[in-house]
């Protein structure tokens, strides 16, 4: 027989049991599946590489002719090359994704979502750069200015580096086209894509003695845009450098731009998005 004090806490301890029960059962069947990066506050980075369409070269036939490649190739190793490096370098503090890249099928991700850009020019200082050249001399100075900044193959006037003022690719998703865009971001559950607009590469020479001693002056630009989830504008630019290069071997092009540059753009995105 339970007593008095003994009853009263019993069915303190079933009522309380009865209250709680609820909860127990029905917790652990709480759906899960709407449970996103997103709303996780995670962030995860969809980098996609540029389009082979945004490749721009002046001069790569030296490199092609040294490396025994077609402008082609050249343009797929840098496309390929540069967005493994930057895709490291961004693992460092961010989870990083990419589309599969598979151009040959009009319906996969990659290919929808450069169906779904266009592309909205204008200048700006750029983002970084990296000044890798030695210093001209009086005679280089006082002369014409392809005397400091050599020809571009085409004429007498190549592209003078000019960091403060140069030209920006920026992405923007075409308008009715959002919905495709969120569709992609939601297949990946990503909160930001990391999109490469434009690739350049402009290779000089000072002199034909430059020329037959592989002597050469080369910029690289690398665009790219921040968006969010909804596809609005984040942050973007351009990053680059201009250094004397006395090889057109392309790996060794490779080894000394791609990580430098990709580690520009790193340090711009951890400026925007906090690390994890």
């Amino acid at each position: 027989m339970i007593k008095g004090k003994e009853r009263k806490y019993y069915w303190i301890y079933t009522f309380g049991l009865f209250i709680l029960l609820p909860f127990v059962v029905f917790g652990q069947g709480k759906d899960l599946s709407n449970v996103t990066s997103k709303n996780l506050g995670k962030v995860i980075i969809l980098v996609v590489p540029f389009n082979p369409q945004m490749y721009e070269a002046v001069g790569d036939q030296f490199i092609c002719g040294k490396s025994g490649i077609t402008p082609g190739q050249l343009s797929e190793m840098m496309r390929t090359s540069f967005t493994r490096s930057l895709m490291e370098n961004m693992n460092y503090y961010y989870d990083v994704t990419e589309p599969v890249d598979n151009l040959k099928d009009p319906n996969s991700d990659i290919s929808v979502f450069y169906q779904i850009f266009k592309y909205k020019t204008r200048y700006k200082e750029l983002k970084g750069y990296a000044k890798e050249y030695p210093p001209f001399s009086l005679w280089q100075k006082l002369g014409p200015a392809y005397m400091r900044w050599g020809s571009d193959c085409v004429n007498n006037s190549g592209q003078r580096p000019n960091p403060n003022h140069h030209k920006f690719d920026e992405a923007v998703v075409i308008k009715g086209k959002d919905s495709i865009y969120s569709a992609i971001m939601n297949k990946h559950d990503c909160s930001y894509t990391l999109f490469i607009t434009n690739f350049e590469m402009t290779t000089r020479f000072k002199t034909c003695l430059d020329l037959q001693n592989n002597v050469f002056q080369r910029d690289f630009y690398i665009h790219y845009t921040l968006l969010d989830f909804d596809g609005k504008y984040v942050s973007g630019g351009v990053v680059g450098d201009t250094y004397q290069s006395s090889t057109n071997d392309i790996n060794k092009i490779i080894d000394h731009n791609i990580s430098m540059l990709s580690d520009m753009i790193v340090a711009n995105i951890r400026n925007i998005i906090p690390s994890q």
